[in-house]
């Protein structure tokens, strides 16, 4: 378990690297590493494409993983913690993004990691008050949206 979530937390550094770790307003968008376009690369950069790699296909496996969340209650912990700046659909947006059609723009794995450590203005609300499941089961209510 420790080892799926060191995978998950260096997919999500490699995402917020690629992405450059803008605070643009627009919070849906998703990134994923590319290999560099130089074949002859230094080491280093061969290096980080393959940490990049196994960290977008351990994204990947978290997605199928991440999958087991309960929208029904994700709904319910939505409603209470995030409709104030999504909506009360999660649709309506207002001081936070319209989360409709999330699903077309990041995958479950996407949406935890996003959920999990926000860019501002988003609040952080993990570890608490949302645990890991809440976590898994608001991502499952939002890619319903």
């Amino acid at each position: 378990m420790k080892r799926l979530a060191s995978a998950v937390a260096l997919a999500m550094i490699v995402g917020l690297t690629a992405a450059g770790c803008s605070k643009s307003s627009d919070q849906s968008t998703s990134t994923s590493a590319t290999a560099p376009a130089d074949a002859g690369s230094s080491p280093a950069a061969s290096t980080e494409t393959a940490a990049a790699t196994t960290a977008t296909a351990a994204a990947d496996t978290m997605g199928a993983a991440a999958g087991a969340g309960d929208a029904a209650h994700g709904k319910e912990l939505f409603t209470q913690n995030c409709s104030s700046c999504h909506g009360a659909t999660g649709t309506e947006g207002g001081v936070g993004p319209s989360l409709k059609g999330e699903k077309a723009k990041k995958n479950d794995a996407q949406t935890i990691a996003w959920i999990k450590n926000p860019v501002a203005p988003m609040p952080k609300l993990y570890p608490s008050p949302l645990s890991e499941k809440d976590v898994a089961d608001v991502a499952a209510y939002v890619q319903t949206l």
